[in-house]
């Protein structure tokens, strides 16, 4: 068998076995391991095999993830949340889903300091559908609200999504997250509007107290230093991790040391229980292990599609097919939108962009306007029914609520996001406005 038709066949057995519900980075090492095993050999694949262990684990860069990781996780036990959610319903305070508009505010702050969209949805869920259900909210518009505004977690740095993406790409960190900053502003700019809308439609339940609780606000008197002391443990840690960042005070890597040491010091300083804290450690333990089995899988992996040449194999057949660059584009995004259904978002990110990568660069496109797009079409896999993660992180953080009124809910936000990422591919500069790479 020629190695290319080893490397066809090695995407083939992969997304096979990823359907069939094997772990993603242990079908890559295994694919990888195999496919490589027929092309050189059985024991320069073992060889392969311990070296893309040993390099992965040892990569300094790589210390990024762990470090934002556990940062998040400091800040998710740390009653940030609740005081977010307080102090956005001062300021939606007498708006039409004033509620629902808070709990999106709440997560997009929220997601400066967390980085991951299914911490932000099942924390923010947790913190914000009891308060929409007392009042009497539709659970269509609590529970899909919630789901969307927990998406920001993965595009508004720092985002896990971008620095993965960062690092397997070889592009700048800090222009990463700064290309993901304006993309993110609008999805919270158009959630708000489409609260604002389906809050006429989906309306409180006749004889909620949702008219008394109204009433009650109104007669509240709060400044605006009330507000800002809500916001300021999430938006001083926010501007000193990114602050220092773009002001070169410290490398990123630094940065997230920063980051992670604050967070514990204000873990310490909120008084956090000590079982919380070990159960922050943990939980960053368990996601940073199956990251970097997936990044070791992804290494693997790679060494097929090199010595296959199937990488240029794909953009040679790409660019005489008769394909336009845009139609190449298209494709690929609408295999990210099916593939989101079925996978899980980093997953989906460490699997096909090494693929998708030199095809990208091949037809001119800009590396970091498509990491914003490809992490936009991530997120909106998210909340596509029927099996976007964060259906499911909404659903077993609320009680009482089917998972079909929550794909229900969702459908508008869906609809959103298809309109945003269509203004990110018609004007690439919203991207790429603080990058300077327009």
């Amino acid at each position: 068998m020629a190695p290319l038709e080893i490397g066809y066949l090695s995407i083939v057995v992969m997304f096979a076995a990823v359907i069939l519900g094997a772990p993603i980075g242990l079908a890559m090492i295994g694919v990888g391991f195999a496919g490589f095993s027929l092309i050189i050999g059985v024991a320069p694949a073992l060889s392969v095999l311990k070296t893309a262990a040993f390099e992965t684990v040892t990569n300094y860069s790589y210390t990024l993830v762990p470090l934002f990781l556990l940062m998040g996780n400091l800040i998710s036990r740390s009653g940030v949340a609740a005081d977010l959610f307080k102090g956005a319903l001062l300021l939606t305070r007498g708006w039409s889903g004033g509620l629902a508009a808070a709990g999106v505010t709440a997560s997009a702050i929220f997601s400066t300091v967390s980085g991951s969209s299914l911490a932000t949805a099942s924390t923010m869920t947790r913190v914000a559908y009891p308060e929409m259900q007392a009042h009497g909210y539709d659970p269509r518009l609590s529970t899909g609200s919630l789901a969307a505004g927990g998406t920001l977690g993965i595009l508004i740095p720092p985002s896990i999504a971008l620095l993965l993406y960062a690092l397997i790409t070889e592009q700048s960190v800090g222009t990463m997250f700064l290309a993901g900053i304006l993309p993110g502003i609008l999805a919270f700019v158009l959630y708000i509007v489409t609260i604002l809308i389906m809050a006429r439609i989906w309306k409180p339940a006749p004889g909620s107290p949702a008219v008394a609780a109204a009433a009650a606000e109104e007669g509240e008197s709060h400044s605006r230093l009330d507000i800002l002391r809500l916001f300021a443990p999430s938006l001083v840690l926010f501007g000193l991790v990114m602050g220092g960042l773009y002001g070169n005070f410290f490398t990123p890597t630094e940065a997230g040391g920063v980051g992670a040491a604050l967070a514990l010091v204000f873990a310490l300083w909120r008084r956090v229980p000590r079982k919380e804290l070990l159960a922050a450690c943990i939980e960053t333990v368990g996601t940073t292990g199956s990251i970097f089995l997936i990044l070791i899988g992804a290494e693997v992996f790679g060494f097929v599609l090199s010595t296959s040449q199937l990488s240029m194999a794909l953009v040679d057949f790409l660019n005489n097919s008769g394909f336009g660059p845009w139609q190449v584009l298209f494709a690929i995004l609408l295999f990210y939108i099916v593939l989101g259904c079925f996978m899980e978002s980093l997953a989906m990110i460490l699997l096909t962009v090494p693929v998708f990568f030199p095809v990208i660069l091949a037809n001119g496109f800009d590396p970091i306007w498509f990491g914003v797009i490809a992490v936009v079409t991530v997120e909106l896999g998210l909340i596509t029914p029927p099996v976007g993660m964060n259906l499911f992180m909404v659903k077993s953080a609320s009680r009482g609520v089917s998972i079909g009124q929550i794909m229900t809910g969702v459908v508008p936000f869906v609809i959103t996001d298809v309109i945003r990422l269509g203004i990110l591919l018609a004007f690439p500069a919203i991207s790429l406005l603080f990058t300077g790479r327009m």
